[in-house]
């Protein structure tokens, strides 16, 4: 399931950059950034949106028929990616990794189909993806 265009891949691809970046500053600087928002509900939210840009690259201009084996592509990227991310941030000196943060990585990823079929419903959204 490789898509044919790149206003496909280039968002995931767009999105693990700024999610590496992220990772990337130091621990004091995030939670400035952050206005003191749960940690866990950041991640969650981070990953949601993340799941949401996978799906599409999977899913591509494809018919809908196609969106379960889209999302298990997704979920799976999606998971692999958080674990990743984690493991990168234990070298990062004021960052620590977390399997709390992998947990709820991974649960953003999977209520990602959620967001996913909700923005669909906005027509030009849905238009744009299929080329109509």
């Amino acid at each position: 399931m490789v898509p044919d265009k790149p206003r496909f891949y280039l968002p995931p691809i767009a999105y693990v950059l700024l999610i590496l970046s992220a990772s990337s500053l130091p621990g004091a600087s995030v939670a400035k950034l952050t206005f003191d928002i749960s940690d866990y509900i950041l991640h969650f939210i981070e990953y949601n949106f993340f799941g949401v840009t996978l799906i599409w690259a999977f899913l591509g201009a494809q018919a809908f028929d196609a969106l379960k084996k889209a999302t298990g592509l997704a979920i799976l990227a999606g998971c692999l990616t958080a674990v990743l991310d984690e493991f990168y941030q234990s070298f990062i000196p004021t960052r620590f990794s977390s399997v709390y943060d992998v947990l709820a990585d991974s649960l953003g990823v999977l209520f990602s189909l959620a967001t996913f079929l909700v923005l669909m419903k906005l027509p030009f959204l849905n238009r744009w993806r299929t080329g109509a």
